[in-house]
């Protein structure tokens, strides 16, 4: 009798420690396409970190996240002191290696609209609404760049937020819809951190990028990918928000 209790409470234990909170895991995600790299640089060291270029149609991306500056705490409220200040996902900073930092728009922006280089290396800048259009448009095999789907907001296009996508359940939650990373953006789930509550929510579930754009005096544009969506939805929220961040290299 006592074998088998002793058993029974093993086995618990063992089921306990194997069950984990999916949201808060940082699986390393699974080998990718890694595209054409830039011609003049196949990747860069900024702040330490080791960034791959990547070439799409005639734009040149930072194939990762940003993940740059000093990690704040949830609770923290980012400032304009002259220090580059992040969020990482659930106060993790493995999340931030692998998935990049979360930015308000202001801190992206080092607190200035005249210069949209931001927190990006010296010769890259944030991407602004037209330069995201132009990346959804070379990508979508249905709508061009002229046409006139892409000055929507909401969910537009059909397939380019797939093409973006790293593919595979790991570490985009399943289906993620029409995954092909077919040009090495490597899109990866980095989820958001909400201003009004100062949580983190959405890991593996979608990538939220800010754009260089602001609209009116509190808010910017964004652009969303998400595990059940193959296109990609533009949309406007608070900038106290904190989103993923991407570079792309300034046109000669």
């Amino acid at each position: 009798m006592m074998n088998r209790k002793w058993i029974w409470f093993l086995s618990i234990m063992f089921f306990a420690l194997s069950c984990n909170d999916s949201d808060d895991a940082a699986p390393a995600p699974k080998p990718q396409n890694t595209g054409t790299p830039c011609p003049d640089a196949s990747e860069i060291v900024y702040a330490g970190r080791t960034y791959h270029t990547v070439k799409i149609g005639d734009q040149c991306w930072l194939r990762e996240n940003m993940d740059v500056g000093v990690m704040l705490a949830a609770a923290d409220t980012a400032k304009n002191n002259d220090t580059i200040e992040k969020f990482c996902y659930r106060n993790d900073p493995a999340n931030c290696a692998i998935y990049g930092a979360l930015y308000t728009w202001d801190e992206m922006m080092q607190y200035t609209d005249s210069s949209q280089r931001g927190i990006c290396p010296e010769g890259w800048h944030i991407p602004d609404d037209a330069e995201w259009r132009q990346l959804e448009a070379s990508l979508d095999s249905l709508y061009s760049q002229t046409d006139s789907v892409w000055l929507a907001k909401g969910w537009r296009g059909s397939n380019a937020g797939g093409r973006m996508k790293a593919t595979g359940f790991d570490p985009w939650f399943n289906p993620n819809t029409g995954a092909g990373n077919t040009v090495g953006f490597t899109a990866l789930p980095g989820g958001l951190r909400h201003a009004e509550t100062a949580r983190s929510e959405q890991l593996h579930q979608s990538a939220w990028y800010w754009t260089a754009t602001p609209d009116g005096q509190t808010d910017a544009f964004y652009r969303l990918l998400s595990y059940t969506h193959a296109d990609v939805k533009k949309g406007n929220t608070s900038r106290e928000n904190a989103f993923s961040v991407r570079c792309i290299k300034d046109q000669e």
